[in-house]
């Protein structure tokens, strides 16, 4: 099993045939955290996203769709996810979902599961990045000690990858670019093949764009809203995270994913709270 899959693992807790709910145990892990040593906010939707189509029992259909609050941060530990299946339907089905740990709501969130496919987009099409290649990229972020000790090696460095465009790296040695973007390839460490669940991570992975304005604290995410565009081809994802506004100590990001092939797969949009110095 992926270290990814383990973490992310649901266990379904003794259920009421009588309720509308279902509980599943998890354990957040520390593998997933970041420098504060709380779990990443795209890990958590990951984890209510393999709930809520555990949920909906349809082992072929994905969460495309997800709205999150976060309305307190977890630690690592045991929680567990609530799901209630609000429609079960033939093409999509809509699921809510409380993450709860120690009686508190942490994160509460509406998926849509629904089926996916490789096609190419019907109308509309979204540019890939341009990125140097990923050997480039890797070689540049190993090459620059970060300003900030531990700041480039969080624990989710045991998971995932993450080969920053140089051009978009001035935040690593406390030189921030001032241009409010971060570009990035990302991979399993364990070469997992990239699934619709992990997007749900991804688009959530990268430090924060605000990080490429000026050098602050922890963002913590107020609320993320994901789409899952199409199953994506296998290799690593190129990643391309912004920041739109920041004002009144409050910072909008989003976040597009290309796959291997240069097809859009994911896509996001955050509110996060900022403090700049």
């Amino acid at each position: 099993m992926s270290l990814f899959d383990e973490v992310t693992a649901v266990v379904p807790a003794a259920a009421d045939p009588e309720q509308a709910e279902q509980v599943w145990n998890v354990e957040l892990r520390d593998e997933m955290s970041i420098v504060n040593g709380h779990p990443n906010g795209g890990y958590l939707l990951a984890v209510l996203g393999r709930a809520a189509v555990a949920a909906v029992g349809q082992d072929d259909r994905h969460v495309v769709a997800a709205t999150s609050s976060y309305v307190t941060p977890p630690t690592v530990g045991p929680a567990t996810v609530v799901t209630e299946l609000l429609r079960s339907g033939r093409t999509a089905s809509q699921v809510r979902a409380r993450l709860v740990q120690e009686g508190t709501p942490r994160v509460e969130s509406l998926l849509t599961v629904a089926g996916l496919d490789a096609e190419p987009p019907a109308w509309g099409e979204v540019p890939t990045v341009e990125l140097p290649t990923e050997e480039v990229c890797r070689a540049s972020t190993r090459s620059r000690p970060p300003a900030v000790p531990g700041a480039l090696e969080p624990p989710l460095a045991k998971v995932v990858t993450m080969s920053f465009d140089p051009a978009t790296f001035g935040f690593a040695s406390g030189r921030p670019g001032g241009a409010g973007e971060l570009r990035a390839w990302l991979r399993f460490v364990d070469d997992r093949p990239v699934d619709p669940l992990a997007l749900l991570f991804a688009v959530d992975a990268l430090p924060p764009a605000t990080f490429e304005v000026a050098m602050t604290g922890w963002v913590p995410t107020l609320s993320l809203t994901a789409y899952v565009r199409a199953l994506p081809r296998p290799g690593p994802l190129r990643l391309r995270f912004r920041v739109g506004v920041i004002a009144g100590g409050k910072v909008d990001e989003t976040c597009e994913v290309w796959d291997s092939a240069g097809r859009l797969v994911a896509q996001s949009t955050q509110l996060a709270a900022i403090r700049l110095p």
